[in-house]
This record gives C-alpha cells, structure tokens and sequence, in this order.
C-alpha cells in the first residue's frame, strides 16, 4: 500500500501530535506551513485533511488521491465543493457544536447592545456627550425567534429562558429541541413571525435557505422587531432587508455574516444607525485548536479501526 498520510492545516500542539501518532501509528502526520509541505509527502497518499484551504483542495483533485475523509474546523461547509467531494466518496466531517456557547453570547451581546441603549452610549462616549436614552427594553417576556434549533439554536434557547424570554424554534422537520416553548417547521415560519420580538437567523447556507430570507419573510415581522444573523450571509438578501429598514418594516438589524465579505467599504450597510454590523467574529473561541481537536480524535480513532465516523457527519443531501 505504500505510504499513508494525515494533513494538518491547522497548528497542533506537542501534545495533540503525540495523540494522532498513537491512535494512526501506520499514518504519517504532514504537516503544512503556510499552506505549504513542510516535507516532500507525496498528496496522493494522504487519507485524511484535518481542516481546509488551497492545499485541501489540491489533496482532493490530485490524479490518484486517496482521499477517504475532510475534517473541518468550521460548522458550515458550504464553502467546499461538496458535489466532487461526495461523489468521491470522501467522508465530511465538521466543527458544529464548537461554536454554540461563543455565538449565543454574541447573540445576547448583540441584542443587549440595542434594548439596552449600549451602542448608543459607546457613540455619545466617543463625542463627549451626556445623552441618556429616554426608551429602552426589557427582555423578559419578550418572544425570541430561533430559526435553526441545532447546538447554537438550543443554547441560545436556554440563555433566553434566563433572561425570561418565551421563545418559539424553527427547524426542518418541526422536531422537539430543550428550551422552546413553541416548535415549526420552516415551512411553517411565516404564519408565526408576528409574535416574535426577536428573529435570530443561524442557518446554514444550502440550496433551500440561499435568501430565505427576503421582503416576503420580512414583511410578516413586527415593525419594532430586532433581526439578528450569526448563521451565514447568503440566507439573507440584503437589499431586501435594507427595504424592510427604510420601509419601517424592521426596527433594527445585528449582522455577523454577509453576503460578501469582507464587508465592501462602499456597502450602504455602513451608514445605517439602525444596523449592527460585526465581522464574522461571533464564533471565535478563546482556544479554538482544543475545541475542535477532540471532534477530530474521536472521529480518527474510528477511522483507523475502519468504523463509521461518529462525530458531526455531513449529510452532503442536506448540506450540513
């Protein structure tokens, strides 16, 4: 069979190497330093990509590449070409469940930057100037919107309990998720967006979701809701939402992701007070490498004893 390889693109620690060297003592870990070998290990004999990037994708298209499986460090994956991956029958695993503690709190960072009067001080602070804001919200027994019920959805459901919040989970097949009071499917959605205060998107994006939000979603909304997105940029169409603004449709928009990004400096987004923009940093962890590694141990240990895979799969007909 020849050689046998592991690519890491991402830096590991001492320790992890060890541990990868023990559970595949017939793998070679390669290594890569900015995208580059840092040794001549042939691309075709690597079996496993533990993360993504240019030097990924040569691995996958290399003539003769026996490519068996992709782990990811990030949860969406629609970013790589899923269709040749798929029919290579190349096993995809990503980081979903890494994220959901950061990006629920950036949600409620987000939100509170808003009801509370946050942002507007920090502005006022930067003029000098003693402006109290004569409105704000409360939370509790506001209704918040979960539209995707999967790690981050449900922890984002439990926070929102704290706060005293009622909260309605939207997801695919209308499933029971802990922490929602109410469950619909997408399907559904629309029928019930008037009772929410807060819609917070975190879809991924697929064929089904690229847009799904657009003027007929946002046109349902209270006029003093608060839309939220730390799912991904393309299930919004922007010029739509900036409509559903001017049009007083909306009250306020937080946005983490975009549909181009980054954000271009000419993007009408810029310039509205009435949106929140943050670029695409809800999900950083403060050590991201031991967050994600114990996905990839778990899952390389069956790998090596040739079993199923038994974290965080992707289903390539759904997309995530």
């Amino acid at each position: 069979m020849g050689k046998k390889g592991i690519l890491a693109l991402h830096e590991l620690t001492e320790e992890q190497k060890e541990t990868i060297q023990k559970i595949a003592p017939d793998y070679e870990l390669v290594e890569t330093k900015e995208d580059e070998l840092v040794s001549d290990f042939p691309l075709e004999a690597i079996e496993v990509v533990y993360g993504w990037g240019a030097l990924g994708e040569q691995v996958a298209f290399k003539e003769g590449s026996r490519l068996n499986w992709v782990q990811t460090a990030s949860a969406g994956v629609d970013y790589l070409p899923l269709e040749q991956l798929e029919e290579r029958e190349v096993a995809l695993t990503n980081a979903s469940g890494i994220h959901s503690t950061a990006i629920s709190e950036s949600i409620f960072a987000m939100l509170l930057n808003h009801t509370r009067g946050i942002g507007h001080a920090l502005l006022k602070q930067q003029e000098k100037k003693w402006d109290p804001v004569e409105s704000l919200v409360e939370l509790k027994n506001r209704t918040m919107m979960i539209v995707g019920t999967g790690h981050i959805g449900k922890e984002t459901g439990r926070i929102a309990k704290a706060f005293g919040m009622k909260t309605i989970g939207i997801n695919r097949s209308g499933r029971e998720v802990d922490y929602m009071d109410e469950l619909f499917t997408q399907d559904d959605l629309s029928q019930h967006l008037k009772k929410a205060d807060v819609v917070v998107n975190i879809l991924p994006l697929t064929e089904q979701t690229e847009h799904f939000f657009n003027r007929d979603l946002f046109k349902e909304m209270k006029n003093s809701a608060i839309f939220i997105n730390v799912g991904r940029g393309g299930t919004v169409r922007t010029t739509d939402l900036i409509d559903a603004l001017d049009n007083g449709e909306l009250a306020h928009a937080a946005l983490d992701v975009f549909e181009e990004e980054p954000l271009p400096e000419d993007d009408p987004l810029w310039d509205r007070e009435d949106v929140l923009i943050t670029p695409h940093f809800s999900g950083v962890l403060e050590d991201y490498e031991a967050s994600l590694f114990p996905i990839f141990e778990e899952n390389l240990k069956a790998f090596v004893e040739g079993k199923e895979l038994p974290r965080n799969v992707v289903d390539y007909k759904k997309g995530y």
